[in-house]
């Protein structure tokens, strides 16, 4: 297997040189050896295509994914259990530790080890999974771990993101006319950015909080009651809080990461893929609305916004500008965007309880220490009738008293949200 890697896959793996990692950790109670949980990362390995890729670049800098020659295993790093947190500080190392992809896989496994209580934490670099990819991943492992017997199957790797878009819209001048004049524009406004300073990225850190079984319950309930998403919900709960903790914003912007695999019927939700869609929404300060007539709004802006995606437009527009990744890479070291944060919301994770003799404790949402752009993201998964917050951030972008105050205010938001008819 020989593939370049997509627009985005590139500028997620930006020339290599930092981390881009996405990290996400389960609990298990119950025991297993080594060898079990390597036997099970190799059936693992042999059902993904990126899973045994290095990245190689030819003459032009261009990265490709090309086939290791030598089968390489999944690394997995163990280290004795001490206390119920040590998690937290295995998160931070592994989303600012680089991979090497020249020369070792894209995922790697720390395995916290007790007696009888173990955290399982699954690190794979963002230019081949996304937060639902490293969730499958780590469902595969345990279904295997929980019945060594079991079969996952195996798929073929796409050649070029090309061969997802229909011909029509490949042939379509206007699209073509696009593609072409689109690098131009960029290159163009990526000169007057040269001369922007590099921004400060050395204080990153990461909150963690749930909300109660209760809690999650009622407002899943609410929400269904009201006709509205979990998600739409959320988004204005957030870029409330938001703009409370910083007054000087009239209007406060996120971007919602929008999974693309609903949108090309070839990729499967249990593949590995790292192409999600930005969609921005934003509310205005208005004391007058409470915080459901707000979700209210934010469905319907969501919908609007849902409705205009062209997926494969967007793909045909993107892969134009691969040439300028470098370029690309070097602004977003510089810029901290329009939004307030990205917002990332899995909803409920297909996950197990138990895996065979293995019962599934905790799991905690899926994220990032990014090193581009604006760091500051907010991801959220459920499971076992609970709502798992993890947000992300770095001191240069968002002090963490702002980001304390501002999870807070949210917890504030959602409890007198429960009071409101």
């Amino acid at each position: 297997m020989k593939r370049k890697l997509t627009f985005l896959e590139g500028t997620l793996y930006a020339g290599g040189a930092i981390a881009n990692n996405v990290v996400t950790t389960v609990t298990i109670r119950g025991s297993f050896s080594k060898a079990c949980l390597q036997a099970a990362l190799d059936k693992v390995q042999r059902r993904h295509p990126l899973l045994n890729v290095h990245i190689e670049q030819d003459v032009s800098s261009a990265p490709y994914f090309v086939q290791a020659t030598i089968k390489k295993d999944i690394q997995v790093r163990v280290i004795d259990r001490l206390t119920d947190d040590d998690w937290k500080s295995e998160f931070v190392r592994e989303c600012l530790a680089p991979f090497d992809a020249t020369d070792s896989l894209l995922l790697r496994v720390v395995w916290i080890r007790g007696e009888n209580l173990s955290d399982l934490m699954f690190v794979g670099h963002h230019c081949i999974c996304d937060g639902r990819s490293v969730l499958n991943l780590m469902n595969e492992t345990l279904c295997v771990l929980g019945n060594p017997a079991m079969d996952i199957g195996s798929y073929d790797q796409f050649s070029s993101v090309l061969d997802f878009i229909p011909e029509h819209v490949k042939r379509n001048k206007g699209n073509r006319f696009i593609a072409k004049c689109l690098p131009m524009i960029v290159k163009t406004a990526l000169r007057f950015a040269a001369f922007k300073k590099e921004i400060n990225r050395c204080n990153p850190y990461f909150i963690h909080w749930n909300l109660s079984k209760e809690e999650s319950k009622a407002i899943l309930e609410q929400c269904k009651f009201k006709g509205l998403s979990i998600h739409t919900f959320l988004s204005a709960v957030f870029l409330t809080a938001y703009g409370d903790v910083d007054g000087r914003r009239r209007c406060v912007k996120l971007f919602c990461s929008i999974d693309m695999r609903r949108f090309i019927k070839e990729v499967k939700n249990d593949m590995l893929f790292a192409f999600p869609a930005m969609v921005p929404l934003h509310l205005k300060k208005s004391s007058a609305r409470n915080i459901w007539q707000q979700a209210e709004m934010l469905k319907v802006a969501l919908a609007k916004r849902m409705e205009k995606l062209t997926v494969y437009d967007t793909l045909v527009f993107s892969e134009g500008l691969t040439p300028l990744i470098p370029q690309i890479t070097n602004y977003a070291k510089k810029d901290k965007g329009t939004h307030a944060f990205t917002f990332s919301n899995m909803g409920r994770v297909q996950l197990e309880e138990h895996y065979g003799a293995l019962a599934i404790e905790n799991l905690y949402a899926p994220a990032s220490l990014f090193a581009l752009g604006n760091p500051s993201t907010l991801s959220i998964t459920s499971f076992k009738g609970q709502i798992d917050f993890m947000f992300t951030s770095d001191e240069n972008f968002l002090s963490y008293p702002v980001a304390r105050a501002f999870q807070t205010r949210a917890l504030e938001i959602i409890r007198t949200s429960l009071l409101t008819k």
